[in-house]
């Protein structure tokens, strides 16, 4: 496999050529980062750029120009203290990408007086690609998430795995790595003060990500501590009610509350409360609420009300609890006792319990969103087994209205898997990796789906998959994260390659990453 590397291009926005290496003030540098094979490949046959003012969405820019030309003009459009985006669409040589065309979105950026660059990230469309360079330290079962400085924080996690009669960990990563979208690869950013596997992350709108509970070395053990990372730096923040192993978190910014809850606490005691965190207060101090039902390893959804998240799956067969409830932090709740759980009803959808699911919220353009679940294992003992089922949650103003509802079928059952959705010409779910049946050691998943969603409906249909996708890595995803960085494209972090010794089921951590940059609509 070719390593990538980055390329500069240059395209001056402006007739003057570049003097001595110096932008005059109508000129802009366009700072191109590509993945491999964008990397190395000749120069693209044409290339397209579009400017869009983001506030409004109105396109004010956009033109063909050959690449060995490499100059725009007319860009009169573009106002001063107005603030842009960029689409770049690249026209490659037979053999490059699968579609032969390459594409990125740049981060939002203030046009003003005087020479500047803008940095953008490309790759084929619709693929993934390695990223410019490897993580650091190689780990599974970490934490992933991206920063409102626009990077990803990679945190925590364990050089190995190993499945015996119950999870051991011995070794936790202390290092914390940053991924700059716009330098292509991961640099060192400081250490942790607890190192753990398995956390919780969620980024805070003051800057930094929180990091919540995790296993720790020991029989093994659950971590009780909250610690925020901004930038090289990780300090306490409080603590949690209970040490929680294999929960989750949500950030329910209209009220100003991170909300983190289930999991565990080793050896055998499963969780099925809440704890809601003011953000507002330092050290963060928390309220309690009880949920509806135990719940290790759930998926955490937040609705874009900004007040209600959802709790889904994470319950086993014996539970008889709801899959989906809502916690709702408003006047909705009943007898107007906020914060409450809502149980959100499935009628018809098998309830023996719903672990190692995947779920993403869409938003839609006229309001509201769509929350989508897919695959994951139901049943217990030798009667468990893999889903292909697609569901979806409509939200509703009152929580106590939503309802699941089977949307359609995978092209095959999928657990342990991981699920953003992706921009295009309708929104589409990106799920990656997981495996076939309930085995987490054989019939794994190297591949990726998009699949098509409608974010303003939630009713009964077959979405078809659009596209399978193959991963470059070198390895299986399983134990592997996904984060959205704030282009749009998606950052892929895991790899692990299995070994089967004596009984004993080992994963050894490859290190990998990979960038998936869809499709531009």
């Amino acid at each position: 496999m070719r390593a990538s590397f980055l390329t500069w291009l240059s395209i001056l926005f402006g007739a003057p050529a570049l003097a001595a290496g110096c932008l005059s003030a109508d000129q802009v540098e366009l700072v191109v980062v590509s993945t491999e094979p964008v990397a190395g490949a000749p120069s693209p046959d044409a290339l397209r750029v579009r400017i869009f003012e983001v506030e409004t969405g109105e396109q004010v820019v956009s033109q063909t120009v050959n690449s060995a030309e490499g100059s725009l003009a007319g860009l009169g459009a573009l106002r001063t203290g107005v603030t842009y985006a960029l689409a770049f669409e690249a026209q490659y040589a037979s053999g490059t990408c699968a579609d032969d065309r390459a594409v990125g979105v740049s981060m939002p950026f203030v046009h003003r007086e005087g020479g500047y660059a803008i940095p953008i990230q490309v790759g084929c469309a619709d693929e993934f690609g390695r990223t410019l360079s490897q993580p650091i330290q190689a780990r599974l079962a970490a934490g992933l998430e991206t920063a409102v400085d626009g990077s990803a924080v990679l945190a925590g996690g364990v050089p190995n795995i190993e499945l015996r009669t119950d999870l051991e960990v011995t070794e936790v990563v202390p290092l914390v790595e940053r991924y700059a979208p716009f330098a292509g690869g991961f640099s060192a950013s400081g250490t942790m003060l607890t190192a753990r596997a398995f956390p919780a992350l969620q980024a805070v709108p003051q800057g930094g990500v929180a990091v919540l509970g995790g296993v720790v070395p020991g029989f093994p053990a659950c971590e009780a501590t909250i610690e925020l990372i901004v930038g090289s730096a990780s300090t306490a923040t409080g603590s949690l009610t209970t040490p929680r192993c294999f929960a989750d978190a949500a950030l329910l910014p209209a009220v100003s509350r991170l909300v983190v809850g289930g999991g565990s606490n080793f050896p055998a005691i499963r969780l099925a409360d809440f704890e809601a965190h003011d953000l507002d207060a330092q050290p963060l101090p928390d309220n309690g609420i009880e949920g509806l039902v135990y719940r290790e390893a759930p998926r955490f959804v937040a609705l874009g009300d900004g007040q209600t998240m959802l709790s889904i799956g994470g319950v086993d067969a014996a539970s008889g609890g709801p899959v989906v409830e809502a916690v709702h932090f408003g006047e909705r709740c009943p007898q107007s006792e906020s914060p409450c759980t809502v149980r959100v009803p499935a009628a018809g959808l098998d309830q023996l319990g719903l672990i190692s699911t995947a779920a993403t919220y869409v938003e839609c353009p006229a309001g509201g969103g769509t929350v989508y679940i897919t695959g994951g294992i139901t049943g217990a003992g030798d009667a468990n087994r893999a889903l292909d089922q697609i569901l979806c949650i409509r939200e509703e103003a009152d929580p106590a209205e939503m309802r699941v509802v089977r949307a359609g079928t995978l092209p095959e059952p999928r657990a342990r898997h991981e699920m953003v959705v992706v921009r295009g010409t309708s929104p589409r779910l990106l799920i990656v990796g997981g495996g076939r049946t309930t085995s987490i050691t054989s019939n794994l998943l190297d591949d990726a789906l998009l699949v098509p969603v409608d974010p303003c409906a939630c009713v009964e249909s077959s979405p078809q998959v659009l596209e399978r996708i193959p991963l470059p890595f070198t390895g299986s995803a399983v134990f592997h994260q996904l984060t959205t960085l704030q282009d749009g494209s998606v950052l892929l972090v895991g790899g692990a390659r299995i070994f089967n010794e004596q009984g004993t089921v080992r994963y050894q951590a490859l290190g990998e990453a990979a960038l998936f940059v869809p499709e531009i609509p």
